[in-house]
């Protein structure tokens, strides 16, 4: 009975009938569904409690995010790869198989080995880096958390996509189709919640479980689990790892709101604040050494104090000046590596 299903299927696949046409829109209104199933499950079954405030926080910027990057990014979206795909389906490494069972399994392994290896060299290269940590910084992880790139990682994923799809010949509805699936997985695994049987799946699928410690702010932790739909890749090629991640996030000050993020992933840090919280105990130290090489002789205590606080607030103005000028000149520390 199992056979003759697996035979049905492929003769209809091969008729090219599908069961329904995809088109954009069908594959928009999934993908919403998808989206507040997953938001649901993770608000009445959270892996981590947070305030909803954090959560809510996490949520509008993600969001903003993802209505940035396609406003900016509406042609090299999936419906630029839809066209493409349809224009160039004819040719390809793939039209030579003949089974179009195989194709499709063949073309969702490509891609799927494609965001592996693009997801693991945004971690090993500073520069990619710059724009991956956008989607890092998220302390909230959950679905939306999915969405949280920056607009230059959208667009080089993108190019990379056409070009396999060129290189392959993929179908313009097997494009959509992939296209679908990935983006749901990936929303799952970035889902805040836990379930029976889930290190089960993980043999197969990236989990919330697996997907979490990726998400850690230590780098031994999250240069790890790179894959998009399977684990397979990561098992393969050795960077599985299942562990519970201490803090989500990476380290240091970073923004959290829509625009900050887009110049954090440009490489424009946090500005330092002007001046730090415990600047009168640097003055008092710094007024103290001063007394103590005139053996503390009474009478220019004020002229110590002052003396101190001048020297020091030159300091932190020079700190501030090379700082912004590593923030203006930031590519140069990268040029050297390509």
């Amino acid at each position: 009975m199992f056979i003759e299903t697996i035979e049905k299927t492929k003769l209809l696949l091969t008729n090219a009938s599908w069961p329904f046409e995809l088109s954009g829109e069908f594959i928009t209104f999934a993908l919403l569904l998808c989206f507040a199933g997953l938001s649901n499950l993770e608000a009445r079954f959270p892996k981590i409690t947070r305030p909803t405030a954090q959560t809510h926080e996490s949520y509008r910027t993600n969001i903003g995010l993802f209505v940035f990057n396609s406003l900016v990014l509406s042609a090299c979206s999936v419906s630029s790869l839809y066209l493409i795909a349809g224009r160039h389906s004819g040719f390809g490494l793939l039209n030579t198989v003949p089974d179009i069972t195989v194709k499709a399994v063949l073309s969702f392994l490509a891609f799927d080995l494609l965001l592996y290896g693009w997801h693991r060299l945004c971690h090993t290269s500073n520069l990619l880096w710059l724009f991956h940590r956008v989607h890092h910084n998220d302390p909230n992880l959950n679905v939306s958390t999915a969405f949280r790139l920056h607009f230059v990682e959208v667009l080089l994923t993108n190019c990379l996509k056409a070009l396999l799809i060129v290189l392959l010949g993929i179908d313009k509805t097997l494009v959509l189709a992939i296209e679908a699936i990935t983006t749901v997985c990936i929303m799952f695994h970035h889902t805040n919640t836990s379930f029976k049987h889930e290190s089960i799946i993980g043999y197969g699928l990236i989990v919330p479980r697996l997907h979490r410690v990726h998400h850690s702010v230590e780098r031994r932790e999250h240069d790890n689990n790179y894959g998009a739909v399977l684990s397979l890749w990561d098992r393969l090629f050795g960077t599985l790892l299942d562990a519970e991640p201490k803090k989500i996030g990476i380290n240091g000050e970073s923004p959290l709101g829509v625009l900050g993020l887009i110049r954090f992933g440009l490489g424009f840090e946090m500005p330092a604040p002007t001046h730090p919280c415990n600047l009168d105990v640097m003055i008092a130290e710094a007024a103290y050494y001063k007394a103590e090489r005139r053996n503390f002789r009474p009478g220019n205590e004020l002229r110590d104090w002052l003396d101190a606080k001048t020297e020091i607030m030159h300091q932190l103005s020079a700190k501030r000046r090379n700082k912004k000028l590593e923030q203006t000149n930031w590519w140069y520390n990268f040029l050297p590596q390509f």
